[in-house]
């Protein structure tokens, strides 16, 4: 499968999200166009301000105001050269499970069908899945998941109890079974194009999206910004065992899974591997030491090489052998995660 070249046109769904509007301007500063589909005016207008200066390529709109409704991508699939469909719902507080479910796999498949139907010579589509898809949660510590393994925990947990399953379950099962979906529609269909799936796991990082109040962050940065606020205490380290990339990372994996031509058909886990809250409160403490109510973390090297060694890792090697994708170290990532809200939220 060919890949697209600079100077084509990609859209990318949900593109005023935190890691779509990083990987906008990803295309954008690699001489791609990009056509973002947002369910506001005002969003595509923020967008389309933040881009503005952007030499290399050309931002465009448009409004697809629900993801789930049939042909909702129609339109904006018509003369794209690669789609990076990024649109889905993330959040806990879902009551039944099809409120995630539906936008998740509805969304996924539509923008699949539309294309199948009004652009079936579009080279390549690129969907943001998850570790949520890979992940079992009835595994211990210390384990090693890789794109080979399939969360099958959560959907049964969710088809078992229903809106009583949890709400990270909810979460979980709505990114395992809208990729399952995602690939059931390329063996079922046999269309020209391809697809490749990202899995990042926990995503930090600085923010450019449209984000007015802390109420308003995405999930795992609001995690980081509430150690940064001394809402958390000592009692809730070290909080380990979570996986992490850097959003501007994992916005070039997208970047990369439609350019590369052996990317085609394959997951890809972009993850940089365990980040603790005891990193969070380390990082917090050398780089913003103004900062007074943060607790105060263990900064043992043993302490830390243990908790690592007591992790669970998403390997993201496979992104680094193929895709040539290169992380940065934890310590930027959290510093620039920091500097961000401070300048965002002006703290």
């Amino acid at each position: 499968m060919p890949a697209i070249a600079p100077g084509d046109l990609v859209l990318v769904t949900g593109a005023s999200g935190f890691i779509s509007s990083h990987t906008v301007q990803a295309f954008l500063e690699r001489g791609y166009n990009v056509r973002g589909t947002v369910r506001s005016a005002e969003k595509g207008e923020y967008l389309k301000n933040l881009f503005k200066d952007e030499k290399k390529g050309e931002f465009e709109y448009v409004i697809v105001e629900d993801i789930a409704q049939d042909g909702a991508f129609d339109e904006a699939v018509k003369g794209v050269n690669g789609v990076a469909h990024m649109a889905s719902p993330f959040h806990f507080n879902a009551v039944e499970p099809s409120e995630l479910f539906e936008p998740a796999i509805k969304g996924t498949v539509g923008v699949l069908e539309s294309l199948k139907k009004n652009n079936p010579d579009v080279k390549r589509v690129v969907v943001t899945s998850s570790v949520a898809s890979i992940m079992d949660s009835n595994v211990k510590p210390p384990h090693t998941f890789t794109e080979k393994d399939w969360n099958t925990v959560s959907p049964q947990e969710c088809e078992e109890q229903g809106k009583d399953a949890s709400g990270q379950a909810k979460y979980r099962a709505s990114k395992a079974l809208a990729e399952r979906a995602f690939w059931k529609f390329f063996d079922d269909n046999k269309p020209s194009f391809d697809g490749v799936a990202i899995n990042p796991p926990l995503v930090l990082g600085p923010i450019i999206h449209q984000c007015d109040k802390p109420e308003s962050l995405n999930t795992s940065v609001a995690v980081f910004y509430s150690w940064m606020k001394g809402e958390k205490t000592e009692k809730d380290l070290p909080a380990g065992g979570m996986n992490y990339v850097d959003v501007r990372d994992t916005a070039l994996g997208h970047v990369l899974a439609l350019t590369v031509p052996e990317a085609g058909g394959e997951r890809f886990i972009t993850g940089n591997g365990p980040v603790s809250g005891n990193d969070y409160v380390l990082a917090i403490a050398k780089d913003f030491p103004d900062l007074k109510n943060v607790p105060k973390g263990n900064s043992d090297p043993e302490f830390k090489k243990k908790l690592t060694a007591e992790s669970i890792v998403h390997d993201g090697s496979k992104a680094t052998k193929v895709l040539g994708l290169k992380y940065r170290s934890v310590d930027d990532t959290l510093r620039e995660t920091g500097q961000s809200l401070r300048e965002r939220f002006n703290f």
